[in-house]
């Protein structure tokens, strides 16, 4: 069961129309119905908000029954040249160094079901990933762009994957190449400070150790970045595929 799914089931066991529900949460009942349908999802916040009006934890609208573990949350800050070497000398000195990664990535869409409706917003990416000698499937479903669903698969060959993928009618569209280099800090958060061929500098922390619930982990990551003294103004919320897409189809 999904979270639509729970949301409906759990709307009408309580007798409340979509009609009501939306006016409860100030959204029109096309939002609702958006929701239950699965065609969108609902903020963390209105995650929130649900699991008061419906009675019910945030967990189990999320997750259902089962325990989740494959989940990433994480935050994306674009940076200048120079907040990018002041960070890497404050993590060198603060942070434990892990090591230095060049990524090279290649995403794909399948051509019968779109990950990309308009560039404003993509829910889900599917890539092969270079690490080293290791060839990596993965794939990510995002809420919100805040967190998402996370599924990885070693694999021992790129060119047969990619044979695959043609097969089955998955087309590429971009490749990203960068280079990583990775902090563990506080012993809680990943950092990545990465160098993105043709974007520029940014940074990525997540969290890798999860003990309240979501939201006060998300306010707590927010709190980490800011007293590294992070510009939150220039959080994105698009990938780098995204954005490399964006200026690509801009010319």
């Amino acid at each position: 069961m999904n979270l639509g799914i729970r949301i409906k089931e759990l709307r009408t066991k309580k007798k409340i129309s979509q009609e009501e529900l939306a006016s409860m949460l100030y959204v029109t009942d096309k939002t609702i119905s958006s929701w239950e349908n699965e065609r969108t999802e609902p903020s963390l916040e209105m995650v929130k908000k649900l699991s008061e009006i419906l009675e019910c934890s945030i967990s189990y609208l999320l997750y259902g029954d089962t325990p989740k573990q494959d989940i990433e949350l994480e935050i994306k800050v674009s940076l200048s040249k120079k907040e990018y070497f002041d960070l890497t000398k404050l993590l060198d000195d603060k942070g434990k160094f892990i090591k230095v990664s060049t990524q090279k990535d290649t995403y794909y869409e399948p051509t019968h079901r779109k990950f990309i409706e308009n560039m404003d917003y993509i829910s889900e990416w599917l890539r092969i990933g270079q690490r080293g000698n290791e060839t990596i499937l993965n794939y990510k479903n995002w809420y919100d762009n805040l967190y998402c669903d996370e599924y990885e698969v070693k694999i021992d060959s790129k060119e047969n994957m990619e044979k695959i993928f043609e097969k089955l009618g998955i087309k590429e569209l971009i490749k990203v190449n960068k280079t990583r280099k990775i902090y563990m800090y506080q012993g809680k958060y990943e950092i990545g400070l990465d160098e993105v061929e043709n974007l520029g500098y940014f940074i990525e922390i997540e969290n890798k150790k999860y003990e309240k619930p979501i939201l006060e982990e998300y306010d707590e990551l927010i709190s980490t970045a800011s007293n590294l003294n992070i510009n939150l103004n220039n959080i994105t919320k698009k990938g780098y595929p995204h954005i490399l897409l964006e200026e690509k189809i801009q010319g």
